[in-house]
């Protein structure tokens, strides 16, 4: 019952984390084009949504993911997908923190201020390593889904 459960929020979890991901990708060029108000508004959503979305999706995912492994008896610390995984949350938390918190700021500033060419070089490096980011997800679903490595 409490595998279930932990499953559950996992899953749900690393779907927001993804899902959030995809939507901040594809909406962020678009109103980035927009210029303006719009962009500017973007920005600000962008800027929050990482303390009352992506932050919270990818603690969730993690702290079920660690929970699965320690209450339940289906997976293992040894497991490739489980070490996978961790790595891949740590890895997504460095690029949290060293890029997109910081330049989520940088960039309503530079978008407050008129400066479009800073905002410009901020989105693409967003835009960057938001991909990678993605890219990362999508395996580490893939390894769990295929459960890689499983013993």
């Amino acid at each position: 019952m409490l595998n279930d459960f932990l499953l559950i929020v996992h899953i749900l979890a690393a779907a927001t984390w993804i899902g959030a991901s995809v939507l901040t990708g594809f909406a962020g060029s678009r109103m980035a084009r927009e210029g303006g108000p719009a962009a500017l508004g973007w920005a600000r959503v962008s800027r929050e949504a990482r303390l009352k979305v992506f932050n919270p999706a990818a603690g969730l995912t993690a702290l079920s993911g660690i929970l699965l492994v320690v209450f339940g008896d289906v997976y293992e610390w040894s497991d490739t997908f489980v070490t996978i995984g961790l790595t891949v949350v740590v890895i997504a938390a460095i690029i949290g923190g060293a890029v997109h918190r910081p330049d989520a700021g940088k960039m309503v500033t530079a978008l407050e201020s008129a400066d479009y060419e800073t905002a410009a070089g901020i989105g693409k490096r967003a835009a960057i390593w938001g991909a990678v980011t993605i890219a990362l997800l999508i395996v580490t679903v893939s390894v769990m889904v295929m459960k890689t490595g499983a013993g």
